[in-house]
């Protein structure tokens, strides 16, 4: 029995990959202080006091500042949003009178026979 060589001195391949110094799609330059300066605010932008600042101008509730807003002051008929949607009782306490459940929803979901939420109805 022959022993096999483990390595052949067949032909290598070299991959050169030629590096272009052309010039390629990018934005005009900045002279150097308006680079400075674009710089420097990309830092302070990303640094944790400026995460911080906005953190604290944006700890109001926006439920409450929207409310206000003049788009809400008239019914609108397509509103969907579920935080001004305001559901009347059919009645008080925690268990409902005609069927005896505890903790259900406040009106009857199949009242006109399909499962709906304030004039909403849900298919599913």
């Amino acid at each position: 029995m022959q022993a096999l060589p483990l390595f052949r001195g067949g032909p290598s391949y070299i991959v050169v990959r030629n590096i272009t110094t052309e010039r390629i799609p990018s934005p005009p330059k900045l002279p150097r202080e308006e680079q400075e300066e674009f710089e420097r605010l990309q830092r302070v932008a990303t640094s944790q006091e400026a995460i911080d600042q906005y953190n604290a101008r944006a700890t109001g509730d926006p439920t409450k500042e929207s409310l206000n807003s003049p788009f809400l002051t008239k019914n609108d008929i397509g509103s969907f949003s579920p935080e001004f949607s305001k559901t009347i009782p059919e009645f008080e306490g925690d268990v409902n009178p005609k069927t005896g459940e505890i903790g259900g929803p406040k009106q009857d979901p199949l009242r006109h026979g399909d499962y709906s939420f304030n004039g909403r109805v849900t298919d599913f």
